[in-house]
């Protein structure tokens, strides 16, 4: 089968950008010519070619790792490009993207910032259409308007990361609707030494991720445990540039880290926070579960199927009290922060390898491809 993934970003970092990665991999290593394709950026991205962002017309093709990489650009030269990095905006050429895509079974989109013009040149090349929504909703722009759910109506396949987020889009009137799960993006952990009593951040320090709240947090745990280290990784919110980050030594506010450097974040975590109260599934706590953390996550539906409370990790509000009674609790008691991590690692081993979400998503496609004979 010839597969066609498509995600407006596509650089190294990130959760839809690694994951739409590593699923073409996945699907590679099951036989299936596939490709991914993205918009060419405005300027340098980790894991995108340098050509991708100067000036050479047209678009901008590698291969690496089994998988075909194709970089488009959109309306509007670097203008365009840099407003599409910042924007839920669309500006790229649909019949560019349907010369791209020509010759596919199926057209994957992943995240919605790309959905309408890969639908149309989906249709245009006649493959079955297939979203990955990734819907938050109630959250602006989470993919719950009109227009969205038309197209979620429309669509071949729609694929769900949860069961909760599935019977959400059956009650908008989707009816081909799947579930499958992500894999962990982590490729391996090192055999390093952890650090003593050191929560972690992984995500976009967005206050709807919990990363203010966790900052706030630090300060209560600090006066029962002045030993905490807190480490916080990644791209900082645009409308939060300004602000300060801390401001005690105990707080380590990093940004954009490689793929090792989050590894050893990880592996030298004591726990896991990120009390989200938005997530489709929130792929970082495979990530600490892979680590063999325990995780401390949102109090919301989505995130009750991912992490067993009590188990492998604790629900919380995304408030500074409740998130800091779940880090004492855990600081407290190492043997069960042990017990959740080992808990969360066996779970990731049987449910959510990459193995196992391509042979889930292989059976969405097939049916998808059928619905379209």
């Amino acid at each position: 089968m010839r597969i066609v993934i498509a995600k407006k970003l596509l650089s190294a970092v990130g959760g839809s950008e690694v994951q739409a990665r590593a699923l073409g991999r996945a699907l590679a290593a099951r036989g299936h010519e596939v490709e991914v394709v993205g918009m060419r950026p405005a300027w340098a991205r980790p894991g995108i070619p340098s050509a991708a962002a100067r000036g050479a017309r047209g678009p901008v093709r590698e291969r690496l790792d089994g998988i075909a990489l194709t970089y488009v650009p959109v309306r509007g030269g670097a203008v365009g490009a840099a407003l599409e990095g910042l924007l839920p905006t669309s500006l790229v050429d649909e019949r560019l993207l349907a010369e791209v895509v020509a010759g596919a079974d199926v057209v994957h989109s992943i995240a919605r910032e790309w959905a309408g013009p890969i639908e149309k040149a989906a249709r245009r090349v006649g493959a079955a259409f297939v979203e990955t929504p990734l819907v938050h909703p109630g959250q602006r722009w989470g993919g719950d308007g009109s227009a969205d759910i038309a197209r979620y109506r429309r669509a071949d396949a729609v694929i769900a990361l949860t069961e909760w987020e599935a019977s959400w889009y059956r009650e908008q009137g989707a009816t081909r609707v799947h579930v499958t799960g992500v894999g962990p993006v982590l490729e391996s952990v090192p055999d390093v030494p952890p650090d003593p009593a050191t929560v972690l951040f992984v995500g976009r320090k967005e206050r709807y991720k919990g990363y203010h709240a966790l900052r706030e947090a630090a300060r209560l745990v600090w006066r029962s445990r002045p030993d905490a280290r807190f480490v916080a990784i990644g791209q900082r919110a645009w409308h939060d540039l300004l602000s300060r980050a801390g401001g005690d030594p105990r707080w380590d506010d990093r940004g954009v880290v490689s793929e090792e450097e989050k590894a050893d974040a990880y592996a030298r975590a004591t726990m896991f926070a990120m009390p989200s109260d938005h997530e489709t599934f929130g792929h970082a706590y495979l990530e600490a579960w892979t680590a063999g953390c325990p995780v401390i996550a949102g109090d919301i539906p989505p995130l009750w199927e991912v992490v067993r409370e009590g188990v492998d990790g604790f629900h919380v509000r995304n408030h500074p009290d409740d998130i800091a009674a779940a880090i004492l609790r855990l600081l407290a008691d190492p043997d069960l922060a042990r017990r959740m991590g080992e808990a969360g690692r066996e779970r990731v081993r049987e449910r959510w390898t990459w193995e196992t979400i391509a042979l889930l998503t292989e059976r969405a496609y097939g049916a998808a491809v059928g619905s379209r004979a």
